[in-house]
């Protein structure tokens, strides 16, 4: 009897082998296949063109964002997949500045290079819209560039971001309860998070206003706390998490 399972057990060893060998050359087909990211810095051509451009722009439309005040250098993101052309974007952020009492917001917009169109034309506005970037201001000190800032949709009002930045580690600590019953989040409930965004949320039965809370760890992975607001009290509503 010895034999015959002996002999089942080497057949399925084989036979698992040969699967092993015949799956690695199709995972290293698939990593083949598998487009590269490239990236690389601007040229002194792309710099000076988009400089000349950026200039003219600013003192046409002094009132936009990037207008009327000091600018930052811009930030560029120059990447393409192996063989495609390069997508050249420029980012500026505007100066910072007092939206409200107690909020200060920088606003990054971003512009698209395209080396097919005659020199002199070959930037213009991105689809992406701009982006705002808030944190709480100092009384009497006037707004000045910070190290850390929350992405903010423009939809969510002044009132309301100003409450959740003061609140945002309370209402965060008070969610880790809701880690446990979400089983993407309960792996995440210890880890250290940092608030990334502020955005509106979907209306939940009894709870007509609804604001999201993105946060990100220090393990690359995302947390997003819906938040309620009822009678001008936040109460951490719901949690969803990836990564």
């Amino acid at each position: 009897m010895a034999r015959p399972m002996c002999h089942g057990l080497l057949i399925a060893a084989l036979a698992a082998l040969t699967a092993g060998a015949a799956a690695a050359p199709a995972k290293a087909a698939d990593n083949k296949a598998a487009p590269r990211l490239e990236q690389r810095a601007p040229t002194a051509e792309e710099r000076d063109s988009f400089d000349e451009f950026f200039r003219a722009r600013n003192a046409a439309q002094p009132h936009r964002p990037w207008g009327a005040a000091p600018l930052f250098a811009p930030a560029f993101e120059i990447e393409r997949q192996r063989g495609q052309p390069w997508r050249v974007v420029a980012r500026v952020d505007s100066a910072p500045r007092r939206s409200a009492p107690d909020l200060c917001r920088q606003i990054r917009s971003s512009f698209v290079y395209d080396a097919a169109k005659p020199k002199g034309e070959r930037w213009g506005d991105s689809a992406e819209a701009p982006q705002w970037y808030v944190w709480l201001a100092q009384a009497n000190v006037p707004c000045q560039a910070a190290r850390y800032t929350v992405l903010m949709d423009p939809a969510v009002p002044p009132a309301d971001a100003v409450a959740l930045l003061w609140q945002h580690r309370e209402l965060l600590n008070r969610a880790r309860l809701l880690f446990a019953g979400n089983s993407q989040c309960a792996r995440q409930r210890a880890l250290t998070f940092r608030l990334a965004a502020l955005k509106p949320a979907a209306a939940t039965a009894g709870a007509p206003v609804m604001f999201g809370m993105v946060f990100e760890s220090d393990r690359d992975t995302t947390a997003t706390v819906d938040v309620r607001k009822h009678r001008g009290e936040y109460v951490a509503w719901n949690v969803s998490c990836s990564g």
